[in-house]
């Protein structure tokens, strides 16, 4: 993870403590190498359908998703970023995955989103992301779509699951929530997360799960639920993560043998070089 420091003391030397939001630029992934191939798992219809949404291609720009529409050459590092944890995740037989940062400010919703578009456009790979950061949920607002569920309240013992998950194209679904809940850390280790867990698997018969988590330093959501999943990627921002947030969220995920990657997020790197 060496190199992952260096670029953060380049972004800002007096890393230390610098906090600042800017605009995402393309990110970069490390991932540890494994071997195996494993065959491809034909797709499995759900045995129920969501609302199905359309989304509108001005939006996903203005929010930095660039993985839909494939015009911005930014989309193809998160093609990259894809093809790593496919790999790890045909040798390992892992379909689990958290998305989570040090920090707020990380745009870890933002890989995260673009993740999910650039794992379903594989047609061997039904996924599903699911919005858990139940203090600030932003996978809605980023996608500008109205939910007519919530997974904080479906959590809390209101609603139906069905309500919170919607369609983005045959194999991308989207578990939506709207709401902040201050007992999230008790609601994720809640029977009524096994009962979404099983509701998602059971409904939807998915290749990969995308699990959008709040950051680590700002509750102990994602340090809760690390035991219900296969692995985590860790999104720190130039500029914005210190070289101590690296290394203190490093360190507990390694220590819970979790640490899927980490991607560095608001990069410097010229996406001309994706031109070819």
């Amino acid at each position: 993870m060496e190199h992952i420091r260096e670029a953060l003391l380049k972004a800002d030397p007096s890393l230390g403590a610098v906090k600042k939001e800017g605009a995402a630029r393309s990110p970069a992934a490390i991932a540890p190498e494994h071997k195996n191939e494993a065959a491809s798992v034909p797709l499995a219809q759900p045995a129920w359908k969501p609302r199905q949404v359309e989304l509108e291609s001005h939006h996903l720009e203005a929010n930095r998703i660039v993985s839909a529409a494939m015009d911005d050459p930014a989309h193809v590092s998160f093609n990259i970023l894809r093809t790593r944890v496919q790999k790890l995740q045909r040798d390992r037989n892992w379909k689990n995955f958290v998305v989570t940062s040090p920090t707020q400010g990380c745009g870890k919703t933002m890989v995260a989103v673009n993740l999910a578009f650039s794992m379903a456009r594989n047609p061997n790979c039904r996924t599903v992301l699911v919005d858990l950061d139940l203090r600030k949920p932003s996978v809605a607002k980023t996608l500008g779509i109205a939910s007519s569920g919530s997974i904080g309240q479906f959590l809390q013992g209101e609603g139906r699951a069905e309500s919170c998950f919607v369609q983005i194209n045959p194999n991308l679904i989207v578990g939506l929530n709207v709401d902040r809940t201050r007992q999230s850390s008790e609601l994720v280790q809640s029977s009524r997360m096994g009962e979404l867990l099983r509701f998602v698997v059971d409904s939807f018969a998915p290749d990969v799960v995308l699990y959008d988590l709040p950051p680590m330093r700002s509750s102990d959501d994602a340090l809760a639920f690390l035991p219900k999943i296969d692995a985590a990627l860790l999104v720190v921002a130039s500029g914005t993560t210190t070289v101590s947030e690296l290394d203190e969220c490093e360190h507990q995920l390694s220590h819970l043998d979790k640490l899927l990657g980490i991607v560095i997020n608001k990069s410097a790197r010229d996406t001309r070089d994706y031109y070819y």
